[in-house]
């Protein structure tokens, strides 16, 4: 393995076969791309996968939304216009419309349908460095070209060798392979933070590579976290210096307040999260630390409401901590108001109810703290090969079959097991002297929309278990309802039409 440091004005390099009405043997001059392409269009149809929402632990990412793409970007100048049509496909069928146009800074949000509903206003922060990090990402001649590129090493020998090239923008380090053949980007990568993983690869395989007015672009892009697949483009269309770029990225910043740096750098560092949460319908692009309250439900029981809700269970010895939703921020947050309000009660168990990001992205500071980590035992290698890997001390994994009573806190708690569509190895938290139960997705106390196939489920393993329940929690919705549920004001009349066809 060689390494040398290069400059830009060196930075050229040769195609051993021609693409589009490229020649064979052309140089590709960066120093001209990056004077001359002042915008792009792209046209394409996408695919978005979610692989930590899959029904079973570890397994085929879930397929969230297919969608009709136009991104218009310019690269010099910090600005960029998205619109996403999209089909959604899970957690809800349904359609979905966005369209971003910003700056470096700030920019405009406008959306209608999914799970966020109708918004027109500033477009986060956090959006807007997830939005440039990925158009970096999946347009590697424009990264080549903009970037200071550090070294050029090679790895493999004969025809496996590869040249690796080492880039850096906005303080972020990249890492481009070159094809040995055709001397175009293979793939490019780059390493985030991942609320399950700490860090992790976010990487792009190219294909179908085209000449756009002497511009090489690929038109088919395959996208992975770590092993995960999360996204699949093939393109339609791309043009260089459209002539309607300029109407399309003109909007007046002067009307909206600043942006925020730090939460630009949050959103640039895990762009593959949010990107995949918007890919699914949600548009969740902040780390909700501002939001943290502890409201009491029943005595000695707590829920911590948000987009997702966990629940505080209080004993005389100790606390339990059901699920630890999105974020590590957010956690960390938490973990401070309890210590606040309970200074002597360790928390002694974090239950898990399923592994699914959203209810579990921010377990690794409450297992930091000392929590046993209480899972399905369907999921508990999942759960102990994250730990292995990005932990810097033993977990105590407790492992539940059919059913397991808790009893550390001096105050009894039961976990039972559900068997549902919706994941493999949920649990659900029952405190026997408050008849209260907890469970994540499938039943949402005071939310109109419910899944009922979902619903259903829970109401059977109720029965199967042979639970005395009187009030119901969730990892959504607000505050307690009491059982039976009374659905006559819930959507789940329509919701079955649509998961069943019927």
């Amino acid at each position: 393995m060689s390494v040398g440091t290069i400059t830009r004005s060196t930075a050229l390099f040769l195609f051993a076969w021609g693409i589009g009405t490229i020649a064979a043997g052309q140089e590709i001059d960066f120093d001209r791309i990056r004077d001359e392409v002042e915008s792009i269009r792209i046209e394409a149809r996408a695919q978005r996968f979610e692989p930590r929402q899959s029904v079973v632990a570890g397994a085929f990412a879930m397929h969230t939304s297919d969608y009709d793409l136009v991104a218009v970007w310019d690269p010099a100048g910090n600005r960029a216009h998205e619109s996403w049509d999209m089909s959604l496909i899970y957690p809800l069928p349904g359609t979905m419309q966005i369209a971003f146009t910003n700056n470096a800074t700030v920019g405009t949000r406008r959306q209608s349908g999914g799970l966020a509903g109708q918004f027109d206003g500033p477009m986060e922060s956090s959006r807007i460095g997830a939005n440039f990090k990925d158009l970096w990402l999946s347009n590697p001649i424009l990264l080549l070209a903009h970037a200071e590129q550090r070294a050029v090493s090679t790895t493999g020998s004969g025809e496996r060798a590869a040249e690796l090239r080492e880039l850096v923008l906005e303080d972020t380090q990249w890492l481009v392979e070159m094809d040995a053949t055709s001397g175009l980007p293979a793939t490019v990568s780059t390493t985030e933070n991942d609320p399950h993983e700490g860090r992790i690869e976010n990487r792009i395989v190219f294909s179908d590579w085209r000449d756009i007015d002497g511009v090489p672009f690929p038109f088919r892009l395959e996208q992975f976290t770590g092993d995960g697949l999360v996204r699949r483009e093939v393109r339609s269309a791309v043009s260089v210096n459209p002539e309607d770029a300029e109407s399309l990225l003109a909007f007046d910043a002067s009307q909206l307040a600043s942006g925020d740096p730090a939460m630009r750098r949050w959103g640039w560092d895990m762009s593959h999260i949010i990107l995949k949460r918007g890919g699914g319908g949600n548009i969740g692009n902040y780390p909700q630390i501002d939001n943290v309250t502890i409201e009491e439900i029943a005595p000695g029981i707590f829920l911590v409401p948000g987009t997702h809700n966990n629940l505080i269970i209080e004993g005389p010895e100790g606390l339990a901590l059901v699920d630890a939703s999105w974020y590590p921020e957010r956690s960390r947050t938490l973990l401070a108001l309890m210590a606040e309000r309970w200074p002597e009660k360790p928390i002694s168990y974090l239950i898990l109810t399923h592994h699914h990001i959203d209810h579990t992205g921010g377990m690794r500071p409450v297992v930091e703290a000392g929590a046993s980590v209480v899972t399905s035992e369907k999921n508990a290698d999942y759960f102990r090969a994250i730990f292995e890997t990005t932990m810097a001390r033993s977990v105590n994994l407790i492992e539940v079959g059919q059913f397991l009573s808790l009893d550390e806190l001096g105050r009894e708690i039961h976990v039972y097991d559900v068997y549902t569509e919706h994941a493999e190895g949920m649990i659900a938290a029952y405190v026997p002297d408050e008849k209260l139960l907890f469970n994540a997705d499938l039943f949402s106390p005071n939310r109109p929309l419910q899944f009922s196939l979902w619903f259903d489920d829970l109401m059977s393993a109720i029965r199967w278990h042979g639970i005395d329940v009187e009030k119901h929690a969730g990892g959504h919705g607000s505050g307690i309802a009491a059982h039976p549920v009374d659905t006559s004001g819930h959507t789940m009349p329509v919701i079955r039409q649509v998961e069943t066809g019927q």
